[in-house]
Formats: C-alpha cells, structure tokens, sequence
C-alpha cells in the first residue's frame, strides 16, 4: 500500500469518527435547539383547546360482588303427550302463541275409538240381558231347590251361570268405559296458562303415547336459574334480594332467593340457585342473564375512569398541582369499580387529576 492510499484510507476513518460525534451530540441537544427538557410540558400544548375537568384521587366504599351467570326459565314446564295412538287432525297452535288454560291444543282422529265404544256399548246391552236372565234363573234355582225339587247339580250349573254372565258384564262395561275415556283423549286441552315453545308434529302425522307433542311453559311468575361456585354456598340464603342483569331487554332488575340446592355438583364444583324475577316489559324464558352476589365491602383509591388513559402497555394521568402546569405520571391500576378505576400506586389520595372530555381511559366501555 502506497502512501497516497495510507492517507486516503485515514482521512475516511477520521470523517466517520466525526459525523459520529455530531451525531451524538445532536442527540443530546448540544446541536439542533437542545434537548427536550424532562417534567413538565404546558397543557395548552398538549390538549390545545379541549375542555377538562377536575377529579380527586379518594376512598370511596364499594361492596364486592361476584357474578354468575345462568339462563330464565319458568316456574313450571308441560310437556304435552297423547295417552293414545292416533293421527292428528287439527293442531291449531304454533311455537310462540300464548294458550290459556282449557283451550284446545291438539285433536286426533277418534274414528277407531268411537267404534270400539260402539261395540263395548252394544256388548254392554247384550251382557245386561244375558246376566238379566242368568239371574231371574239362579233366583228360581234356589227357590227349588230350598223346596228339594231340582238336584244339587242343576243347582250348581245355574249358580255358574249367574257367576260367568256378571263377570262378563263387568268386564265389558270396563271396556265401555275405557272407550269413552279413550275417546276424551282425543281431545287434548292446555293444562295451564302460558306460552308454546315448541311444536314437535304436525297436521296428519301420527302420534303415539310418551310422544312429545308440544312443550308449554307457564306464564305468570320466571325464574332466573345460576351455578354458583361452593364457595359461596353459605353466602346466599332463602329470601335474599339479589341484582339480576338481563342484557337482552337492557334492564337490571332485583330478584328474590325461591330455591337453593344444598348439595353442589361434584364435576363443576357449584350448586343451583333459583330466583323469582319481577314483571318486566320483553322478558322471555330462555334468556341469558347474570345474578351478582354480595361477598364484602372495600375502600380503594381511586378516580374516574375517564382520567386514566392507555399508552401502550402503560397507563398514566395529568395531575394538577397549585402555580404549576399538569404533570403527567404513570399509575399502575387495578379493579374497575362502577365509573371509577382503583389506583395502586402512582398517586395519593386527595391529588387532583385531569379529565379530558371526549377521551376514555382503560375500563370505560
């Protein structure tokens, strides 16, 4: 290597070497206007413009609650069943309808049963002269033979006689009478007042006794059913008030303990509440809701959730402070608390912050 080539290579090193310096010190704000100074920055450059309010960082006592969820149902659920086979003629209701109690649900072909009660009601006739008869015989029997005038075996023979025709008697008046309960049957009315929720047949199908032909539930009084953890078993008792959130009919409603199960399911580690809803406008079994269950009281600080704001993975606030501007100050937070958040560490009590109108902080929403 040359010497022109030695200085050539040297110079370059040395111009790295300086623009790296100025680089640096162009960072640190020797060059360029300086550097940025740390604490405080006015709020009419941060929020030029944007109206805020006043909140103090306080205790304030909230009771703790737990929620669980569970599913409205009624009080009371039919399911309705035919007692005898048959095609349905008429079903003149839909899923949805309201029924009332006594109204026809169902009607079933009774052409084979009014037959059989037809027969069973001739038998009937047939059985009541054949037994007239047996018995005017074993009447006259006994008289002759009280007077010895007709052997002990004759005697016998009509006394049989008399016993066959009443039991056939009976026994074809069971079958009348089964034919004409068979033929109320036919006929298949609401059991209560209440609304159908589900339809499982049609017009023209056949239906055949235990088969589901519609499902009814009650109107009137709803329930809300919940799992509650077993933690909670000795928490909640018969009669207690308790707040219920329906969100499909966006209402919160109270509800009163009607039924608690004592022994907790092993597999979900839980037990089954039951709590008798208020009327409310829209509610329907089948909905969701969630109960929330009282388990104490607590004090935290805190401030509007409004105050807090998310900055990346960190949440900070403004404080206001006497004769200064707002500083800004990081706050580690913690449980959300109605339209308050609770504050860990970051700030004490009685210390104002700053609420920006039209800005959310974490936990709003």
């Amino acid at each position: 290597m040359n010497k022109t080539q030695r200085l050539s290579k040297a110079a370059g090193v040395v111009l790295a070497l300086g623009g790296l310096i100025l680089l640096l010190l162009w960072m640190q704000g020797v060059l360029g206007g300086g550097k940025i100074g740390p604490g405080e920055v006015s709020l009419e450059e941060l929020e030029p413009g944007q109206p805020y309010r006043v909140d103090v960082a306080k205790r304030t006592m909230f009771a703790h609650r737990e929620e669980a969820v569970g599913t409205v149902t009624s009080k009371r659920e039919v399911i309705v069943v035919p007692r005898i086979m048959g095609a349905v003629l008429d079903l003149p209701v839909r899923a949805g309808d309201q029924v009332v109690q006594g109204q026809v649900l169902v009607r079933m072909d009774d052409r084979d049963v009014r037959s059989r009660l037809e027969q069973a009601r001739s038998g009937v006739v047939e059985a009541e002269s054949e037994f007239s008869r047996a018995a005017s015989d074993y009447e006259r029997f006994q008289r002759l033979r009280r007077e010895e005038a007709v052997p002990q075996q004759r005697f016998e023979q009509a006394e049989a006689q008399h016993r066959t025709a009443s039991a056939r008697l009976k026994m074809i008046r069971e079958a009348a009478r089964e034919a004409e309960i068979n033929l109320g049957y036919t006929v298949i009315r609401s059991p209560v007042d209440g609304y159908v929720v589900e339809k499982n047949m049609e017009v023209g199908d056949m239906a055949a006794p235990g088969q589901p032909l519609l499902v009814l539930q009650e109107g009137g009084t709803l329930l809300l059913e919940a799992a509650v953890r077993e933690g909670l078993a000795g928490v909640v008792n018969l009669g207690d008030k308790l707040p219920v959130r329906i969100d499909a009919v966006n209402a919160e409603i109270v509800g009163t303990l009607a039924e608690k199960v004592p022994a907790a399911d092993p597999k979900s580690r839980s037990f089954s509440i039951k709590l008798s809803l208020p009327q409310q406008q829209g509610l329907r079994s089948g909905m969701f809701g969630r109960v929330y269950i009282p388990t104490g009281s607590a004090t935290p600080l805190t401030v509007s959730r409004e105050a807090v704001r998310k900055v990346g993975q960190l949440d900070l606030v403004w404080v206001a402070e006497d004769g200064r501007n707002p500083q800004r100050r990081y706050v580690r937070v913690g449980r959300v608390f109605e339209d308050r958040l609770e504050v860990l560490s970051g700030l004490n009590e009685g210390e104002r912050v700053l609420v920006f109108e039209g800005r959310a902080g974490p936990g709003s929403g």
